[in-house]
């Protein structure tokens, strides 16, 4: 039976060798000092760091394993983890695994303690190339949800010129006001109605739903680029929200993210995907960004095929793992 692996709390006084197992690059130790320095600066608290421990071939104290919990807006960490590499201090690539599993482990155990109420999800994006993240996540008991496939599409000055679009007598698209008032009319309500209707029978993340609430969800999509309620529309159908599409600015990239696009049941089936996604591409480019990106589950095979069509191209994929807080 294999030694049961203890993951701790990892001290100050380490701070400089977790960050030379996160950054796992060339000029790792430049890289690293440059990560414990700009922490704070990037809202990261190097306080929710958990690894394993051990000795460097001198007997000095080293972190062999971490794992980093970033607490973001909606009540969402994200996990930023070490990866195996080929070194004989470190033992074989099977310890290794296990010891970043023992780490993920550690960090979901101690933001339940040390972070109650302010997060309700972990969750982690590991690069396609990363076969061993599978292993180790669901050792700590992370859910695999899906693979994310991430789409560009670069806007010219024809995409301003793209008539705007003639929606279906039923159908109603408006910019969202206020999506934090949740008053009995308020639209943070009507929004949160519109994406719960979006994730009946969604192929993208299924398993995702139910994890936080909606207005937690809201919170999370409003810290993505500079939010702008201008650029979050709802789509009502006969006065009902069935749907919504959001878009955030990134000014200094000069591109804007879709951040999310989704309809209900009773408004797929429509054509209303593609004429959402004219109405997105329209309105980006009216901004002067000069490129739409958005990520998709791939599962999402009608989605995909809309995209593709459309112009969108693949530059980058992930692996995501959930965990409830």
């Amino acid at each position: 039976m294999p030694t049961v692996i203890q993951a701790h709390h990892i001290p100050s006084t380490l701070w400089l060798s977790a960050a030379e197992r996160l950054v796992n690059s060339p000029g790792e130790r430049a890289a690293a000092k440059r990560l414990v320095a700009n922490a704070k600066a990037h809202n990261i608290d190097l306080n929710h760091l958990w690894g394993v421990l051990g000795r460097t071939p001198t007997g000095d104290p080293m972190v062999r394993q971490v794992c980093l919990a970033v607490i973001g807006s909606g009540k969402t960490a994200m996990l930023f983890l070490s990866s195996p590499r080929p070194n004989p201090v470190l033992g074989t690539s099977e310890t290794q695994i296990r010891e970043i599993g023992a780490a993920i482990r550690e960090a979901l155990d101690q933001l339940r303690v040390v972070a109650p109420g302010r997060v309700t999800l972990a969750q982690t994006l590991l690069e396609t190339k990363q076969t061993w993240g599978a292993e180790a996540c669901e050792s700590a008991g992370m859910t695999f949800v899906g693979r994310l496939e991430y789409l560009k599409r670069p806007l010219t000055p024809a995409d301003a010129e793209i008539p705007a679009q003639e929606w279906p007598e039923s159908i109603r698209v408006r910019s969202i006001g206020d999506p934090m008032d949740f008053s009995a009319s308020g639209d943070g309500t009507q929004l949160a109605a519109a994406l719960d209707a979006s994730y009946i029978d969604t192929l993208d993340c299924p398993e995702l739903c139910g994890k936080r609430s909606t207005r937690d969800v809201i919170e999370s999509h409003q810290s993505a680029g500079v939010f702008d309620p201008n650029h979050w529309y709802l789509i009502e159908q006969d006065h009902a929200p069935v749907g919504c599409c959001l878009l955030s600015p990134s000014p200094e990239l000069q591109t804007i993210e879709l951040v999310y696009i989704g309809l209900g049941p009773t408004a797929r089936g429509l054509g209303l995907g593609r004429m959402l996604l004219n109405h997105a591409i329209r309105n980006a480019r009216s901004l002067g960004a000069s490129e739409l990106s958005c990520a998709v589950d791939t599962r999402n095979t009608p989605a995909l095929r809309i995209y593709e069509s459309m112009g969108f191209t693949a530059f980058d994929a992930r692996l995501g793992y959930i965990a409830s807080v």
